[in-house]
């Protein structure tokens, strides 16, 4: 048997040529269709996988490229400079309009009014106001024949009341369902009256300013002047959209905007332009894709436990093939080759497959939920995440395969004839172990390399490589205490703990199929408890009840009078609101600034700040001093905790926040702890009140109180002051529900998708041993046993490794949410035993019905032919 020595001469004229023609001339005398019939497993495996993240890939990239193709009409023009709680003044606005044609658009939320007395409704609503240009790029669309200009012109003074003005508005539907409102009927909103003329169906730059809250109500600039509601600190956001001449460039643009910031550095306005028209939705998609994406690579992953069960069960089919090989001098380097080249062309099958399927998700997704869709998608091929997707499937498949490929060739030809072929002794040579390290090493820089957020891919990976660990851990001891547990006295018990310790039992791909599996949808379910119990059960018993935008400082003390006396409100607070953008930390530009992506927030587009004499309830200093109640000194500020070290900041550095146009650079004081799930009003910036308490600002309030008195309190407010918009707190609440609703219902069915992958895994493992399932079977029917002992006999057996699985998956899965609540939400986690109960026990019963079923098949064998085979 010199021909086993890997350094033999005989080794030489054995070349890839060669392997490559006899690994071809095996699969063309396995009848091509008999052939793959082997191997469904192995490529349903990697097809799903490789399917999953191209899908996800191309989606989010077809999306992507959508809001980019339709960047001007989703930003309204090619530039748009937006300013908040103030307009342009007149020198901005004579350079602007020099540049382009120019398009104004402010935008608020106010509260409309419907009926009167105890019927009267108040509802939130989005109100637009534009002038004749709008829209400078895309269609607008409204019910009837009516245009725009039409519909917002102003109609006369009203009949009931003449000094109440009356204008045309046009609105979505969502404000016609809400007041049951038909076109033609009106409703009030600050000092005038707006006919509603139309209901719209279509806004171009719906998307430009993120996810609404509320339905748009579009009126005329006059008709917002008349209302009233611009008051001195009120939250109005200006944009002014700029068209550029045709067959401007890139370069025209970005020569545009940098003259303008250039002529203007303290203007305060936040500069966009068509090349990135919504970056907060394209933010959200691209990290869903990522989340998704990652939940796809997990199904790989699980799936590639079937790739190496697959491969496993085909060489043991194929030892009399591998015993003549041997025999007649192959080596076993050589006989890797022969079977290397088969799975390479499997794999290269599967990987055609996958994502020619993944490539047509795109146009598939347009034609069946195109209208609900944000943007509409640029259809194409996506060479990134195809190439993404075609590396993990192809990293994925070596890393499973090259473990049973290379225990084969130490295998040697006296086992292969006893039948033992795939499950020789000892590990595989130290080059495979190095490669099939270099294959997961591949997998994780990919997943990091193609992640915005490297920190969740590289946790996401540590994560995925413990849960495997701790499963084959967790495999090998209930093996070592199935063999220590003796002989029960009950045979069905004593000959499940024996198929546990047997050479071939399916133990570790049965363990990690169904673990990894339940990892994922365990860490799935308890997140998504976490947030349904902070949104439904503990959040309304902590938050109050309303929310009051906009606030005077005329109005604060009447209208918390009136909380106070009329509706014996408890938990009033309040707080001076203004927003401003951070230009400078420690002297360095924000622009230049090296924000972690955790904090990155913090610095993009403008926030919340107010002042104060005292440190908000609740607001511990954890470094520094608050400053004295009277301090009238130089600027200061008080910073968050927990933002501020993830900037870097600490004590005495300075910050310079660009408000109302003007900078206004401050120490930090002091650190103070921000519970921002605590559903208060929390500021990240609370300056000293000196000087912005001399600025042009508002108030916000928030209070609590009864269910029964709300209805009363909105119509009151709503009335004696049309300016102030109330946010309901339960409405935020339901609206913030649907949005996680809706998120969760893709999120289920991608963790459906590793379910699938752990069934064909589980399935592929059960089959792999049928042919001992049905020997055992046999013997214990001609020894006297009945169908139904046999039957509980295999049930315990795969009930203890099922639930052996399941308890480690939980336990994984449980932590992992735990990190995501605690660290990435900065939440209270809630432990939800009986959610994780549900989980453990359908994976527990999944595996015994899976396992029945195929031990049902093999009850039905025929005792005389399986005795003469063996």
């Amino acid at each position: 048997m010199r021909g086993v020595d890997a350094s033999a001469p005989s080794d030489k004229p054995l070349s890839w040529r060669l392997a490559v023609t006899l690994a071809r001339r095996e699969m063309r005398g396995g009848a091509g269709i008999g052939f793959l019939s082997g191997f469904r497993i192995f490529l349903l495996c990697l097809v799903l996988g490789i399917f999953t993240i191209a899908a996800v890939g191309s989606l989010s990239a077809a999306l992507v490229a959508g809001m980019a193709a339709q960047g001007q009409s989703i930003l309204g023009g090619d530039i748009d400079l937006r300013l908040v709680h103030r307009p342009a003044t007149k020198t901005e606005r004579d350079w602007l309009e020099a540049q382009a044609r120019l398009s104004e658009v402010a935008t608020m939320r106010v509260m409309a009014r419907y009926g009167s007395g105890e019927n009267e409704q108040a509802m939130l609503v989005e109100a637009k106001a534009v002038d004749a240009v709008y829209p400078l790029y895309g269609q607008l669309d409204l019910t009837g024949d009516r245009t725009l200009a039409a519909a917002l012109q102003q109609i006369s003074v009203s009949d009931k009341d003449r000094s109440m003005p009356v204008f045309g508005a046009v609105a979505e539907q969502g404000l016609f369902d809400r007041l049951q409102l038909t076109p033609g009927d009106e409703v009030i909103v600050g000092a005038i009256k707006l006919r509603l003329q139309a209901v719209l169906t279509g806004e171009p730059d719906r998307n430009a300013g993120g996810f609404p809250l509320a339905p748009r109500l579009m009126v005329s600039h006059q008709a917002l002047t008349a209302a009233g509601l611009l008051r001195p600190g009120a939250l109005v956001n200006y944009h002014y959209r700029l068209q550029l001449q045709e067959g401007h460039s890139a370069a025209d643009i970005k020569a545009v905007v940098q003259t303008t910031e250039e002529k203007f550095p303290l203007s305060g306005w936040r500069v966009r332009d068509r090349s990135d028209a919504s970056p907060s939705m394209r933010r959200f998609i691209e990290r869903l894709g990522l989340f998704l994406t990652l939940v796809g690579l997990t199904a790989l992953v699980v799936g590639g436990v079937g790739v190496g069960n697959a491969i496993t069960a085909y060489l043991q089919r194929r030892r009399e093939t591998i015993a003549v090989l041997k025999a007649l001098g192959a080596t076993g380097r050589f006989i890797f080759r022969v079977y290397a080249v088969q799975i390479a062309a499997l794999s290269g099958l599967a990987l055609v497959l996958g994502l020619g399927l993944g490539a047509a998700v795109p146009a598939l997704v347009q034609f069946g939920f195109g209208a609900l869709l944000p943007v509409e998608m640029v259809l194409g091929v996506y060479p990134q995440p195809l190439a993404a997707a075609a590396g993990f499937g192809l990293l994925s498949a070596a890393a499973f395969a090259l473990w049973p490929l290379g225990r084969v060739e130490l295998t040697p030809v006296t086992a292969l004839f006893r039948a033992d072929a795939g499950d020789g002794e000892g590990l595989p040579p130290l080059r495979y172990g190095l490669a099939i390290v270099v294959c997961f090493i591949g997998l994780a820089a990919l997943a990091v390399l193609i992640s915005e957020r490297r920190d969740v891919a590289l946790w996401f990976g540590i994560g995925v490589g413990a849960s495997y660990i701790a499963l084959r851990g967790a495999a090998s001891l209930l093996v070592f205490l199935a063999g220590k547990a003796g002989r029960p006295k009950r045979p069905e018990l004593r000959l499940a703990l024996a198929n546990i310790t047997r050479p071939q039992a399916q133990v570790r791909a049965v363990m990690l199929s169904i673990g990894l599996s339940v990892t994922l949808l365990s860490a799935i379910s308890m997140v998504d408890g976490n947030i349904n119990a902070q949104i439904t059960d503990d959040l309304p018993e902590r938050t109050p009840s309303f929310f009051l935008l906009d606030v005077g400082p005329d109005q604060i003390d009447p209208v918390v009078a009136t909380a106070e006396n009329d509706f014996a409100v408890k938990d009033i607070e309040s707080a001076a609101m203004l927003r401003g953008q951070i230009l400078s930390l420690k002297g360095i530009a924000a622009a230049d600034f090296n924000a972690p992506p955790e904090a990155a927030w913090v610095l993009r587009g403008d926030r919340g700040l107010t002042y104060a004499a005292a440190p908000p309830e609740g607001g511990e200093i954890v470094k520094g001093q608050w400053w004295a109640p009277d301090y009238a000194g130089p600027p200061l500020v008080s910073f968050a905790a927990e933002e501020a070290a993830e900037l870097g900041l600490d004590v005495g550095d300075t910050i310079t926040v660009n408000v109302l146009g003007r900078p206004l650079q401050a120490e930090i004081a002091n650190l103070r702890f921000v519970d921002w799930a605590s559903g208060g009003m929390n500021f990240i910036m609370v300056f000293s009140p000196t000087p912005l308490q001399y600025a042009p600002h508002s108030y916000l309030a928030s209070m609590s109180m009864s269910t029964s008195q709300e209805g009363v309190f909105a119509r009151t407010i709503a009335r004696d002051y049309p300016n102030i918009t109330i946010i309901r707190v339960k409405e935020a609440i339901a609206s913030m529900r649907d949005i996680l609703n809706n998120l969760g219902l893709g999120i289920r069915a991608m963790s459906a998708v590793t379910m699938l992958a752990g069934i064909l895994v589980l399935a592929g493992a059960m089959a792999s041993g049928h042919r001992a399932r049905v020997y055992d079977a046999v013997v214990m029917k001609v020894l006297g046993a009945t169908r139904g002992r046999i039957m509980l006999a295999f049930a315990l057996e795969y009930a203890l490794m099922g639930l052996g699985a399941a308890v480690i998956a939980a336990a994984a899965g449980t932590l992992a949410a735990y990190g995501l609540i605690v660290g990435a939400m900065q939440a209270k986690f809630v432990f939800l035993p009986a959610t994780l109960a549900v989980t453990v026990l359908g994976a527990v019963s999944l595996t015994v019905a899976l396992g029945l079923i195929g031990t049902y098949r093999a009850l039905g064998a025929p005792a005389a032919p399986v005795l003469r085979t063996e």
